[in-house]
């Protein structure tokens, strides 16, 4: 015969039953809304790339002819920095497609989050002399800083160009004749040309 217990289990109130499951119902409920919350922005596009926008910005988005100016962390499955800058310019029609694609889904101080399959990355060949395998999945963090057009860029090339023909008709502003530097406003990318280089290898 078993013993009896120190602390008996005091019987359940006719109603107490259904007032528990209510409340049981509402942890779950509220624990579906929360996750429901944390996963919003959490998406997969047509292409594949796995995203997570944590901030849109504001403004016009860039397009693969623009070129931005943007702050990232790039880590592989195991968690390895293999690439962070924090003000990096970039052609956006240089780099990988996956992180074009990405920064493509934001506007000016926009923020998110993605893994880029190899099909968007550098697929079954590594660049030479980084640490990302072949067909390593890239986990990016990026936030876009500043991003101007292909016409603004090539405005902007062409007003150096004329300073810079008119301090050497003036013989020059500065001792030595050194160019006056560019029009003043956020630091961008080059003009379009070799000295445009983006954060990843070309494919």
């Amino acid at each position: 015969m078993s013993a009896v217990t120190a602390v008996p289990l005091r019987p359940i109130k006719k109603g107490s039953v259904s007032r528990l499951w209510i409340g049981v119902a509402a942890v779950v409920l509220a624990a579906a809304g929360l996750s429901h919350v944390a996963l919003g922005n959490f998406g997969t596009s047509p292409t594949g790339l796995r995203y997570e926008i944590v901030d849109k910005g504001t403004g016009p988005h860039p397009t693969k002819d623009d070129f931005a100016l943007v702050s990232y962390v790039g880590r592989l499955d195991d968690g390895t920095i293999f690439d962070q800058s924090e003000r990096a310019p970039m052609a956006l029609a240089s780099v990988v497609p996956g992180f074009a694609e990405a920064i493509s889904m934001m506007g000016k101080g926009g923020h998110v989050r993605v893994a880029i399959p190899s099909n968007l990355g550098y697929g079954d060949s590594a660049p030479p002399g980084s640490n990302i395998p072949a067909g390593a999945t890239l986990h990016f963090d990026i936030r876009l800083l500043e991003f101007k057009t292909k016409a603004e860029m090539m405005e902007l090339q062409r007003q150096m160009q004329a300073q810079q023909m008119q301090q050497m008709m003036q013989g020059g502003g500065r001792p030595g004749g050194a160019p006056v530097g560019p029009p003043e406003g956020p630091p961008m990318p080059p003009p379009p040309g070799p000295e445009a280089g983006p954060p990843l290898p070309p494919q």
